[in-house]
């Protein structure tokens, strides 16, 4: 079932348009990351979801009604928002049971289920302690068990990892697939570090312009993309201009200044024509540095450059025809100054031929 399904929204502010057609469907129960740059419409698609602002056309559906039509209870939506906004003259169990204060629950019952919330965040130990004694990451899991509160069933995060060390943000990440897991809960996420989104996601999605431009599991976003924005948005990339010799099934055979490049269209169902110039992306740890060439997908020349990052090095590879590719070596070797004759090359399925 969807927990979400929108169509054609948009959104604009002083007709300066915030959001362009965005297109979502998140299934029940499980976690959908969205990333994107400053400004693409993250955040208010998601003030729209938890029913703060209205969509000024387009159809936003919570669990196939109309999200208009339902109200606040029904929605049964909560959302934690970046600066966490928590009160400073209270205590950590009073800030999270505020929001039940006028509930009609005994004193007994908001109070066990305010404990409840702290103990599903490991934060219990912390309950008469103010805001200011607690860190970033302290206050934000505050800020989630309040959240958690109502029960929601579904939860929308706003930066949930940005003041967070490596630790905490590895931490709550499993702490929110955990929450998927035994609450059943669905859970959208705004995030900019896209390793956290990877880390995490069931579903991942990517904005730009005010609009989902592409959607799906997040390995094949991450190595299918759509395009080139997208390719370079998500990570390190090489691009280059290949012209169309043939193609089937979704693969190809591509003319480049590196010669012939065989591999893998991102979009089997919009092909370019045969003699179309397209885009190939090469991921560079998809490349491999060897001193013997594969019949195919080769290219010779020499290490030139290398920045070592201890678990891998990241070379500059200059081949024979003057061009630069980027190559990510684990477990790497001394490549600089090397008088071997080096080939860089790279599985079909890993040439991927973007739509731009």
């Amino acid at each position: 079932m969807l927990a979400i399904n929108i169509q054609d929204l948009h959104y604009q502010i002083d007709s300066h348009p915030i959001l362009n057609g965005v297109n979502l469907q998140v299934e029940s129960g499980s976690l959908y990351c969205l990333v994107g740059p400053s400004g693409s419409g993250k955040t208010t698609l998601l003030k729209i979801l938890a029913g703060l602002i209205q969509g000024h056309t387009g159809s936003v559906k919570l669990e196939g009604k109309n999200l208009n039509e339902k109200t606040q209870a029904s929605r049964a939506t909560a959302m934690v928002f970046q600066n966490y906004a928590l009160f400073p003259h209270l205590t950590v169990w009073e800030n999270v049971a505020l929001d039940l204060s006028d509930s009609g629950l005994s004193p007994i019952e908001v109070k066990e289920r305010a404990y409840h919330a702290l103990h599903s965040v490991d934060a219990k130990s912390w309950a008469l302690r103010r805001p200011s004694e607690l860190s970033g990451g302290q206050q934000q899991r505050i800020a989630l068990a309040r959240a958690l509160m109502s029960n929601p069933k579904l939860l929308l995060l706003d930066e949930p990892f940005s003041n967070l060390d490596t630790a905490g943000r590895i931490e709550l990440r499993d702490r929110l697939r955990q929450l998927v897991q035994e609450r059943s809960m669905t859970i959208v996420c705004v995030l900019h570090d896209q390793k956290d989104a990877f880390a995490m996601a069931d579903q991942l999605g990517v904005m730009c312009d005010g609009k989902i431009i592409q959607s799906g599991n997040p390995l094949d976003v991450y190595r299918r993309p759509l395009n080139s924005w997208i390719a370079t948005f998500l990570g390190s990339a090489n691009l280059i201009k290949g012209k169309l010799v043939h193609q089937a099934a979704g693969e190809f055979i591509a003319h480049t200044d590196f010669g012939e490049l065989h591999g893998a269209l991102s979009d089997v169902d919009h092909p370019p024509a045969i003699g179309q110039s397209f885009t190939l992306c090469i991921r560079p740890e998809c490349l491999h540095l060897d001193i013997m060439p594969p019949e195919e997908n080769s290219f010779e020349g020499s290490v030139t450059d290398t920045l070592f990052q201890g678990d891998f090095s990241l070379h500059d590879f200059s081949t024979v025809q003057g061009l630069v590719l980027k190559i990510s070596e684990i477990n790497p070797r001394q490549r600089v100054g090397s008088k071997s004759t080096v080939y860089a090359w790279v599985e079909p399925e890993d040439v991927v031929g973007l739509i731009d």
